[in-house]
C-alpha cells in the first residue's frame, strides 16, 4: 500500500509501523515490509525509463543521508548520466563483502576457531563459484549450485554456509546493493529435505 506524505521526519521514520510506501522528495521513498522492515529507495526515469535504486536500510542510512544521495542521483539522471551505472562501480565482490561483514563481527565473537571456521567455509565452498561474483549479481539458482554437492553428504556445514551467505546477502541489502536475499526462504523451498540418505559426515 503507498501512503503519501509531503515530508517525512526523522521521528516519523523511526516510529512507522504499517507496512506501505511513504514518499518524500526527489523520488526518495521509506518502503516499510510486514516485517517490520524498513529500507530507502529511491524511484527516477533515467533515460526516459522509470527505475528503482535501493539506498540501504535505515539502520545503516539517515534521513538526511538518503535525500543527500536521492538529490545526487536525481542530479545525475537529469544532466543525461546513470546513477545505476555509477553504482555499479564501486558494488563489491561477494569476496570483498564477505570480507567486510567478517570485520564487522569478528570484535562479537569470543572464539578464534568460529572465525576461523567461518572463513574456511567460504573459501571452500563459496569462493570458487561465487567470490568474484557482484554481491548485486548473486541469484538463488548460484547460491543453490553451492549448496547441493553438499547438502546431503554435509547436512551440518551446508546449513552453515547458508546461514553465513545469507548474513552477507543481508548486509549487501543494508548498504543498497540489492533488494533480495537469495539464501532466504525462496532457497529454502527449493532445498531438499535435508535426513533423507544417510549423512557421511557433519563437516
Amino acid at each position: 500500500m503507498t501512503r503519501y506524505r509531503k515530508k517525512l521526519s526523522a521521528a516519523f521514520v523511526r516510529s512507522v509501523e504499517w507496512p506501505g510506501l511513504y514518499w518524500d522528495e526527489h523520488g526518495l521513498i521509506l518502503r516499510v515490509k510486514p516485517s517490520g522492515y524498513k529500507q530507502w529507495i529511491q524511484r527516477l526515469f533515467i533515460h526516459g525509463k522509470r527505475r528503482e535504486l535501493g539506498l540501504g536500510s535505515i539502520r545503516l542510512v539517515t534521513l538526511a543521508q538518503a535525500r543527500e544521495t536521492a538529490i545526487a542521483n536525481r542530479r545525475l539522471a537529469r544532466s543525461g548520466g546513470n546513477p545505476l551505472a555509477s553504482r555499479r562501480h564501486c558494488i563489491p565482490t561477494f569476496e570483498q563483502a564477505a570480507a567486510k561483514v567478517f570485520a564487522m563481527y569478528r570484535p562479537n565473537w569470543r572464539s578464534d576457531h568460529h572465525a576461523h571456521q567461518w572463513k574456511a567455509s567460504l573459501r571452500a565452498n563459496v569462493y570458487p563459484k561465487l567470490g568474484r561474483m557482484r554481491v548485486d549479481g548473486i541469484t538463488t539458482g548460484h547460491v543453490m549450485a553451492v549448496l547441493s554437492p553438499i547438502w546431503n553428504s554435509k547436512p551440518t556445514t551446508a546449513r552453515r554456509v547458508r546461514q553465513r551467505i545469507g548474513t552477507v546477502m543481508k548486509w549487501a541489502i543494508a548498504q543498497g546493493y540489492r533488494m533480495d536475499n537469495p539464501a532466504g526462504e525462496a532457497l529454502g523451498a527449493a532445498l531438499p529435505k535435508q535426513g533423507g540418505i544417510k549423512r557421511l559426515t557433519l563437516g
